[in-house]
């Protein structure tokens, strides 16, 4: 293991936050909970966002769309708090397993398949005829709109199952 990486983890593991997670028998498990009642906001919300923008979940207007991205915000920022929490509680678990990186390589790519989603797509959203908005006529996105949509199921579906790999994947 490299030095920046163990210096790393033996900072994390004397600070106080490590102590109060690890050495309270109630923290850990509240962790857990806000983690997975984030990921439920999170994916359940983009659940309902990707899968109206590639077709199915047509009684869903095009215009609630924003209520779910607000929810699947909040949940992120749960998931954030409490992942951060759990990183610096059980630095020697977290840091050094290939299933975690691989995890976090995934937000990664999920956050810029977001930020294409923001600034490509969500506008075209904005801009369809006020009656597709509201009607669901068949007012189409563009196959872009599609694409971004299943990278998301399969990136943040990939997400969930890294992360439950955690736990059981030995050390490199």
């Amino acid at each position: 293991m490299n030095s920046l990486l163990s210096w790393v983890i033996d900072t994390l593991n004397a600070s106080p936050i490590n102590s109060f997670i690890m050495d309270n028998a109630v923290v850990f498990p509240t962790l857990e909970m806000a983690h997975f009642l984030g990921l439920s906001l999170l994916f359940g919300s983009l659940l309902v966002v990707d899968l109206r923008m590639v077709g199915f979940a047509k009684a869903v207007p095009i215009k609630q769309v924003d209520v779910f991205l607000r929810w699947a915000l909040i949940g992120f920022a749960i998931n954030v708090i409490s992942g951060l929490l759990f990183v610096v509680g059980d630095a020697d678990r977290y840091l050094v397993n290939i299933a975690f990186w691989a995890k976090m390589g995934c937000i990664i790519l999920a956050g810029l398949n977001t930020l294409y989603f923001v600034i490509r797509v969500k506008p075209q959203m904005a801009t369809m005829p006020m009656s597709a908005r509201a009607l669901n006529t068949p007012a189409q996105l563009d196959k872009n709109a599609q694409v971004v949509a299943w990278i998301s199921l399969f990136l943040w579906t990939s997400v969930i199952i890294l992360g439950r790999f955690i736990p059981y994947v030995e050390t490199p």
